[in-house]
Order: C-alpha cells, then sequence, then structure tokens
C-alpha cells in the first residue's frame, strides 16, 4: 500500500480546501457543516502560521530546538508561539486578528472536549475576517502564493469569502459617516456639543461602526454586525444624572446605573 505523505504546507493548505468545502456544505443549508469547517480552518490557521516560523528559522518550530535529538516526533510549538514569533519579527498582527484566533480555538476547543454551541452567522463572520486577514498577510509579506494550493471547487469561496468580508465592512464604514454626517448636518460648531450622537468602536467587530441609533434598546447599533452594546455607552447616573461610561458605573438594583464615587 502506497503512503499519503504531506508536508507541512500541503498539510495546512490541505485542512484549508476541507474547511472550505464545509463552508460551501453550510452555505448549502447544512448547518453542522460550520462545525468540520471550524475544525479545518483551525488546524490550517495552526499550521500555516508554523509554516511562516519554519520558513525564517526551520528549528524554532519545535519546542527545544536546542535538543541533542530531533527528529519528526519532537514536541512543535502551537499557534500562539507562531504568532509570538511573527510580532517579535516586526510582522503586523492586529489585536483584531488575534481577538479572532482566540474566539476560533474556543470554540474548536469546545467542539473537540466538551459540549458547544455556535451562532453561525458568527462562524461565517469570522471565518470571512480570518481569510481576509491570513490572505492579506501573505500578499503583504509575500510568503505563499495560497492560489497555487486551492483546489478547483475551494477557489472561488476563498476569494469570495475575502472580498465579501471587505465589501460588507467598507458599506457598513459608509452607514457609519453617514448617520454621523447627517446627525452634524446643518449644525454650527458651537451647536455641535448639543447633539446627542457618538460613534464608538463595536467591541464585537472591533470596528469604529457603533453609532447613536434611535430604533435600538441600548440608543446604539452596530452597521456592520448589529451589536447594540458596550461598556463605553454614556449612560445617565441614578442617583445625580450626571452621565458617563458604563464602565465607570455600577449597575445597582434600586438606581440602575450609578457613578462609582456615590460608593466611596
Amino acid at each position: 500500500m502506497a503512503n499519503y505523505e504531506l508536508d507541512l504546507l500541503e498539510n495546512a493548505t490541505d485542512s484549508l480546501n476541507e474547511a472550505l468545502l464545509k463552508y460551501e456544505e453550510g452555505e448549502a443549508g447544512e448547518d453542522k457543516a460550520y462545525k468540520f469547517c471550524i475544525l479545518h480552518f483551525s488546524h490550517f490557521l495552526e499550521l500555516i502560521f508554523k509554516y511562516y516560523v519554519y520558513k525564517a528559522h526551520p528549528l524554532l518550530i519545535y519546542k527545544n530546538p536546542f535538543a541533542k535529538n530531533l527528529d519528526e516526533d519532537s514536541l512543535t510549538i502551537g499557534l500562539p508561539e507562531a504568532i509570538q514569533f511573527l510580532k517579535n519579527e516586526g510582522k503586523d498582527i492586529t489585536k483584531e486578528f488575534s481577538k479572532d484566533l482566540d474566539w476560533v480555538k474556543k470554540l474548536r476547543n469546545s467542539i473537540e472536549h466538551h459540549k458547544f454551541s455556535m451562532n453561525v452567522d458568527e462562524v461565517k463572520e469570522t471565518i470571512g475576517r480570518l481569510v481576509k486577514t491570513v490572505y492579506e498577510f501573505n500578499q503583504s509579506h509575500h510568503a505563499i502564493n495560497l492560489d497555487e494550493y486551492l483546489d478547483a471547487g475551494t477557489y472561488d469561496s476563498f476569494h469570495e469569502l475575502a472580498k465579501s468580508y471587505e465589501f460588507r465592512l467598507k458599506k457598513a464604514i459608509e452607514e457609519a459617516d453617514n448617520a454621523q454626517k447627517e446627525a452634524f448636518r446643518g449644525v454650527s460648531l458651537k451647536e455641535s456639543m448639543d447633539v446627542n450622537f457618538q460613534r464608538l468602536e463595536c467591541p464585537e467587530c472591533s470596528q469604529n461602526t457603533l453609532v447613536s441609533n434611535d430604533d435600538s434598546s441600548t440608543g446604539f447599533q452596530c452597521t456592520f454586525c448589529e451589536n447594540d452594546d458596550s461598556e463605553e455607552i454614556e449612560v445617565a447616573c441614578g442617583i445625580c444624572g450626571v452621565p458617563s461610561a458604563k464602565y465607570y458605573m455600577s449597575d445597582t438594583e434600586e438606581w440602575g446605573y450609578v457613578c462609582d464615587h456615590h460608593f466611596q
């Protein structure tokens, strides 16, 4: 029987292709396929970033590169170590990307080790962001040409994911920009302080698209991911009435949000 062998890069991109196939099944209505999409995509991420380390310094993929005997069974680094290496090399690893990696890792661990639940829309959103980030990382650092390793049946899905996320984000930013312009239309600089409009960074998608929205129960909504809450939203103190961001407040049963200095 012939051996089936894959090197590090081939192993990584093989999992990417499997993840994309499962993503397509999910898009066709098979929600449980996203579970396997996450597992395969997590495997791809770990191996592809390990490969980046290998390209720079082959021995540094091992946990103990100074061991006397290194072989195929020697322990290798994980994704956190690979990411830290790239940061130390001066590569741009954004906080948004790190946050998405943590999210995927947590969901993967739940799938592998315990019961789990997943929000399908959130899975699709995060996979789109990660595909776009990996694609741009390879483009900006000339790491590898992923197109060469994509199967004919997954090539379109990969690029559609990267482009659709970018397109939707652009639309969301434009919507937030328009909401801001409309709120201040015809308002003088002196009067602008009285305009009841805020624009914040959304804690869910990390975009500057959480804007005032009268139709939301919180008075805010993200134009990208539709999240409507943030600790940065200003609320009035239930005792003195002075507004401040939620993270400076205590949420009480009697008074609602109350300035912390009332408890000092």
